[in-house]
């Protein structure tokens, strides 16, 4: 019992080690904040940006905003330093002063600019000297407020001035609770949604942002389980681009379905001369029957003339060539070529589409009904066993899961390539991954797992280092070709996608 003890736990170290690993390299490329760890980061870029370009809290928040939060730019501010502070709206326009001047507008009145009330203690004006009374800055903010998106872009009260009123301001005179509040929304949602390394969880339910100041085609996995794409929001998708990924699910293949059918109908019935109704030819004789029962109108006529059959007597009038009838069957065959056409578009979609819809239902089954599945295994090996492996069998569900979302959107880089020798040398990647993942998945299943449960005390060691073995030989190869293809994907088969087809309308 003592020896098995030291094993159990030098074995448990074992993976706790490797998962903090795997936590630190999550960490180095992405950071989850929740909504108070953001602020904390609008705080510090706010007194960085003070430091390096020495301003004052309230000139900083607006060189901030107008970088839109991002710290790198801030080099660029010194290449002209008062048109910067014009720009982010700090010192008024040299042209918009002249021009104000020239309108009998004039900075410092004894005045409020606004309602004309005499000047008192409680007037205020920005850099600009344009003086209101509080309740018409209280008035003029909560209407600005009413805008959140915008709240924070607005200028003096002054119709012309360019300086833009700074936060601390909006505090001092907004009174009530509900504009604070909307004063807060506006300021925390400028700062999210401008700063290019924050990225919002889609999940409505999650209320965790993710940092990274990698802004390529990076994907997200989100602690709540929302797997997405940094740059769009949507479902991670390397190694496709954005736009390739959009383009993809954006084929409505059910509209194109009715299109097919209708020139399917033009292509192969014919309407009744008479009444107008879609007969199909169905029995192989040019004798054509609308039938009263199907609501026709009982007349009869030729398939290839068209003339009522009644004129047809004793011989065929049809085989006598017309231009009308040149035309009518040159138009037929215009719409077979194209509907014929249109069937080998969709028969290249509809084959890239089911396996990209198949990988895509097996991860959502992996992350379902077969996570619960493997942890009830579990529960029965630490039953039988007395040794957790969990985090061992649940790591080989996550290599499987991300090898998976990887090779459905592949398959969408698939569609879109050329054939060519590359296409070759992608289908090759592919198709190991994809074999190896499957043999992966496989070793998860009963056969494999009940051997662990079944082993005899004794024999369990030497069962588990066996299926430990296979799985970190597969997982090794996975990794190595998952990453290969990726590379490829993003660096050397980029140049053979097919322009035509991305640009082709289904």
């Amino acid at each position: 019992m003592e020896d098995d003890y030291y094993e159990e736990n030098d074995y448990n170290y074992e993976f706790e080690e490797n998962n903090q690993q795997e936590k630190k390299l999550i960490q180095n490329e992405i950071i989850f904040l929740d909504e108070s760890e953001i602020n904390k980061e609008r705080n510090k870029i706010i007194d960085e940006a003070k430091e390096y370009l020495f301003l004052n809290d309230d000139e900083a928040k607006l060189a901030m905003i107008y970088y839109n939060w991002n710290i790198d730019k801030l080099e660029n501010w010194f290449q002209n330093v008062d048109e910067n502070r014009i720009k982010a709206g700090i010192d008024i326009c040299k042209e918009s002063d002249t021009e104000l001047k020239k309108k009998g507008i004039i900075s410092n009145s004894e005045y409020c600019l606004i309602c004309y009330e005499e000047k008192n203690e409680n007037f205020f004006s920005l850099k600009c000297g344009h003086q209101f009374c509080a309740d018409c800055w209280t008035e003029y903010l909560q209407e600005k407020i009413k805008s959140p998106l915008s709240a924070l872009y607005a200028t003096c009260p002054q119709n012309g001035c360019n300086l833009i009123v700074f936060e601390r301001i909006f505090k001092k005179y907004l009174k009530n609770k509900k504009s604070l509040d909307k004063l807060d929304k506006s300021i925390f949602g400028n700062f999210i949604n401008r700063n290019g390394d924050i990225k919002q969880c889609p999940n409505e339910y999650c209320h965790l942002y993710a940092k990274s100041s990698n802004h390529g085609n990076i994907e997200v996995n989100c602690p709540c389980k929302t797997f997405y794409c940094f740059s769009c929001g949507k479902e991670g998708h390397r190694p496709c681009s954005c736009e390739i990924y959009n383009k993809f699910i954006s084929i409505k293949r059910e509209t194109s379905q009715e299109e097919d059918d209708q020139r399917w109908i033009e292509a192969n019935t014919k309407e009744c001369p008479h009444c107008h109704q879609k007969i199909q030819k169905s029995q192989g004789c040019n004798y054509m029957f609308c039938d009263p029962k199907a609501g026709g109108c009982g007349n009869a006529f030729c398939y290839v003339c068209e003339n009522d059959w009644s004129k047809h007597n004793d011989h065929f009038k049809c085989n006598r060539y017309t231009e009308k009838v040149k035309e009518k069957e040159r138009k037929a065959k215009e719409i077979q070529k194209e509907l014929e056409k249109d069937l080998k578009k969709y028969e290249r979609y509809d084959f890239y589409y089911s396996r990209y819809k198949n990988l895509e239902n097996s991860v959502t089954i992996c992350q379902t009904t077969f996570e619960k599945y493997l942890n009830e295994k579990i529960n029965l090996i630490y039953a039988m066993q007395h040794c957790g492996i969990g985090d061992f069998i649940l790591n080989i569900l996550h290599t499987i899961i991300n090898a998976k979302r990887t090779l459905k959107n592949t398959y969408i880089f698939g569609y879109y390539m050329k054939e060519t020798k590359n296409k070759e040398l992608f289908e090759y990647s592919q198709g190991i991954l994809e074999f190896t993942t499957e043999s992966l998945h496989k070793l998860l299943i009963d056969e494999n797992l009940n051997m662990l449960i079944e082993a005899e005390k004794d024999d369990f060691i030497l069962s588990f280092q066996k299926y430990k073995e296979k799985v970190e030989q597969k997982i090794s190869v996975i990794e190595k070709y998952k990453i290969n293809l990726i590379n490829e994907i993003e660096n050397k088969f980029i140049g053979d996608l097919d322009n035509k087809l991305i640009d082709l309308k289904l």
